[in-house]
């Protein structure tokens, strides 16, 4: 099987290179969230899976810096380092955080809780599909511990 070439199309969309031509794809991250440059999915307009990659690295390197490029400009990864508020705003769950990239506001669902990962660490993910990443809970400050304590039940 040859190896699956990403495009970029004139609209900027990624895309697919089939043998119909290219077809527009969106990136969707897989489990485990710990790891998000890698267990990625490609899936057409459908929702359906076109490519599961296991890293960009299995692609050639034009389509791999096209994919690396698409997955900064898709989602990041926050690493937060405290919590100045979270609270309950109607079906949404608002949050104020330092993170090392800066300080940032963001909103979950109610029904979104924080999910463990294997390390300690707590993965978070907001309404824009941002990833957000806690440190296990002894290394907040005591504020910040029992802000989040609430939603570890």
């Amino acid at each position: 099987m040859p190896t699956p070439t990403l495009l970029q199309l004139p609209d900027g969309r990624l895309a697919l290179q089939s043998e119909s031509g290219p077809q527009p794809v969106q990136l969707c991250r897989c489990f485990p969230w710990s790891h998000p440059d890698h267990f990625l999915s490609l899936r057409n307009q459908e929702g359906e899976e076109l490519l599961f990659l296991q890293s960009p690295d299995e692609l050639d390197p034009a389509s791999s810096a096209l994919l690396k490029s698409e997955l900064t400009r898709s989602g990041t990864l926050f690493e937060i380092e405290s919590i100045q508020s979270l609270r309950k705003e109607i079906e949404l769950r608002c949050w104020e955080v330092t993170t090392r990239q800066g300080p940032r506001s963001f909103q979950t669902e109610l029904d979104e809780w924080p999910r463990a990962l294997p390390d300690g660490r707590l993965l978070i993910e907001d309404l824009f599909g941002d990833l957000y990443v806690v440190p296990p809970v002894h290394h907040l400050d005591p504020a910040s511990q029992n802000r989040i304590w609430p939603l570890l039940g």
